[in-house]
């Protein structure tokens, strides 16, 4: 049997966009395969397919373009409108596929291309974002006003806020119906089609950046009426089928961005919003570096009264009917499973699933019966022959807290047993079920691999989230390090070797374990954070996530940021480092990576490297080029090995 090396994650398919036919009889996905251009250097091509549910027939419905996506049925299913990139060169439009027979139609040719839609109840007009003809130039000075002037994967803003068109199919002709100086999203109509819903800021009332409030705006008068008082990071905009009630995800508490995401009901006439879901995350965060596209876990209305839910509680994912009246939570799917996107219609439902040996698929539950409808990585899966992990595994930490982890142990261990600490992002997400394609690299060549769920992460409460908050490098530190004595404790060889890495959060604790033990090996650190000081202007999200996370800011708050700080501690670090960093990393930004990479250096105490990645953002590990995923991979392993 072949040993899984990093190169081989050219050979992985990604399944996405599960989506059902109004008539329930047509599933559509989005499935992702990386292909080769000209000059050998390898990309992502996106094409859409259907399976007719009834004959078990399964068919490729677009052939041109390199990203075609967010498919979606028009009201009497026969048409598709979907968005489609058709060349690198040019920006993503709306097309139009006759499902009965026929090519596809290109409906917009905006310069600034086309975001998201949504199709009208009738099915005779889309709504739409866009830019319209804006082009950014290059090269040209830019004044800046906003406090939110870049993003990650973006860059810089666009100068020109995207609004809501409206197309009239029978004509192709399209008119802009907002003005907002803030981004929308969130698009959805009412179901008589009178009214459009959805999220976008308000600078004058909200100066915060990144909330968002809900509007509704009238297409028969143009007015626009704010129904949500509150701003938060609102997402995931759904309409009841009577037209009364809006469903929406937002933290459980309105001002902690780590506090649980729930799910809230609002009045469509507006007003306060009822948290549904108390401590529950009502939508999934559990890690993978094997998904590629969009996984929606939009709440799905069955009637006036029930909404399906995919509920992450300990780790898992759960499909869950909610009733939006007694608030009772009924089970509909749970399994030893990741479950990352979902629809559903009547007793079916239909999900994007993977396990720790099984990468994405397509699936059917209709009734009792579950149904496996895409088997596009069954050869992957079975020619690697990927190891299972352990059952979790529990500890306390202390008296009130009880953390676990999982072990991935290979066939044919290395001489010396080394082990590898995997540490999460976020920090508020989780590990859990779903495929790792760097955990079964590193446990193909050799490496047992320990993953787990320190405090601050999610699915296990607010209290288990929050506690971290202000005193970052503290009890999260505390997990990391119980975690890898536990299981060294436990390993067949006692005096055998751990090392350490870690992205994003998980960076972060590299860089501060590294500073406060000699317990590891090597450590790879990677997309990190080393000083909170100058995260906070620098990063994208860094004047709103500091004063949460850390407590502070720079100018009230210096020695906590300080204190939180692994930069602080750089000159106690005597364990082999590699910083690995993307350049145009918006999220954590390189400057970041250089600093503790400088220091290192500069102090000269320990073997350290600097990989910088060009044109990549904080997604490298998970979207980057295909190329500079296996460089990245390449990199990690092969520093473990140059330090047994």
């Amino acid at each position: 049997m072949p040993k899984f090396k990093p190169d081989h994650l050219l050979e992985l398919s990604f399944v996405s966009n599960p989506v059902l036919s109004p008539k329930g009889n047509l599933a559509i996905t989005v499935q992702t395969t990386i292909e080769k251009d000209a000059e050998d250097i390898p990309f992502y091509q996106s094409h859409i397919f259907s399976q007719d549910l009834r004959r078990k027939t399964a068919k490729q419905l677009t052939r041109s373009g390199i990203a075609n996506t967010q498919p979606a049925f028009s009201p009497n299913s026969k048409q598709l409108a979907y968005l489609s990139k058709q060349n690198k060169d040019n920006p993503v439009q709306l097309y139009l596929l006759p499902l009965e027979g026929g090519e596809p139609e290109c409906l917009t040719s905006f310069k600034a291309g086309v975001t998201a839609f949504c199709w009208h109840p009738d099915g005779s007009q889309i709504a739409f974002l866009s830019r319209g003809d804006y082009k950014a130039e290059t090269g040209k000075a830019r004044d800046i006003s906003k406090l939110r002037f870049k993003g990650e994967g973006i860059g810089l803003l666009p100068e020109q806020t995207q609004q809501i068109y409206l197309l009239e199919l029978k004509t192709k002709k399209s008119e802009a119906l907002t003005k907002q100086t803030e981004e929308i999203s969130e698009l959805e109509f009412s179901p008589e089609g009178e009214y459009l819903y959805f999220a976008s800021g308000d600078e004058a009332k909200f100066a915060k950046e990144w909330q968002k409030t809900i509007f509704r705006l009238s297409l028969k008068n143009q007015k626009l009426k704010r129904l949500l008082e509150h701003a938060g990071l609102v997402a995931n905009l759904s309409v009841s089928p009577d037209g009364k009630m809006l469903v929406f995800n937002a933290p459980c508490r309105w001002d902690v961005f780590a506090s649980p995401t729930g799910l809230y009901s609002l009045s469509t006439k507006g007003g306060e919003a009822k948290l549904l879901t108390a401590e529950l995350d009502a939508i999934p965060s559990i890690g993978s570096d094997s998904r590629y596209g969009q996984y929606s876990n939009k709440a799905v209305w069955l009637d006036a009264e029930n909404v399906v839910i995919n509920i992450n509680q300990n780790a898992t994912s759960s499909l869950t009917k909610l009733n939006l009246n007694s608030g009772t939570l009924e089970p509909l799917y749970h399994d030893k499973v990741a479950i990352s996107a979902f629809t559903a219609q009547g007793k079916k439902l239909l999900f994007t699933a993977e396990t720790p040996t099984q990468p994405g698929e397509l699936f059917l539950k209709d009734g009792e019966t579950l149904t496996q409808l895409s088997k596009v990585n069954a050869k992957f899966a079975k020619k690697y022959d990927f190891q299972m992990p352990t059952e979790p595994i529990s500890l306390k930490t202390d008296s009130s807290h009880e953390i676990s982890y999982w072990k991935l142990e290979p066939q044919k261990p290395r001489k010396d047993h080394a082990l590898v600490i995997q540490v999460h992002g976020g920090p508020h997400t989780n590990y859990g079920y779903g495929f790792m394609h760097e955990f079964q690299m590193l446990v193909a060549a050799g490496y047992t691999v320990i993953y787990g769920n320190p405090r601050g992460g999610s699915s296990f409460g607010d209290d288990f989230a929050t506690t971290l908050l202000g005193r970052y490098g503290t009890i999260d530190a505390d997990d990391v390090l119980a975690i890898a004595r536990h299981t060294k404790a436990h390993h067949k060889k006692k005096n055998a070797p751990i090392h350490l890495t870690g992205g994003s959060y998980g960076g972060f604790m590299t860089n501060w374990l590294v500073g406060q033990t000699e317990e590891f090996r090597s450590a790879v650190t990677q997309r990190s954070i080393c000083n909170w000081l100058s995260f906070f202007g620098t990063s994208d999200i860094g004047s709103w996530f500091s004063p949460i996370e850390v407590n502070g800011n720079p100018w009230d708050n210096t020695d906590l940021l300080w204190q939180q700080s692994p930069l602080k501690h750089v000159a106690k670090v005597k364990t082999p480092t590699l910083v690995i960093h993307s350049e145009e990393d918006h999220r954590c930004p390189i400057e970041q990576g250089e600093q503790f990479y400088t220091a290192l250096k500069l102090l000269g105490k320990v073997d350290t490297k600097f990989v910088r990645v060009p044109a990549e953002s904080h997604e490298l590990s998970r979207s980057g080029r295909p190329d500079r995923r296996i460089k990245r991979l390449n990199e990690i392993i092969g520093w473990f090995e140059a330090h047994p």
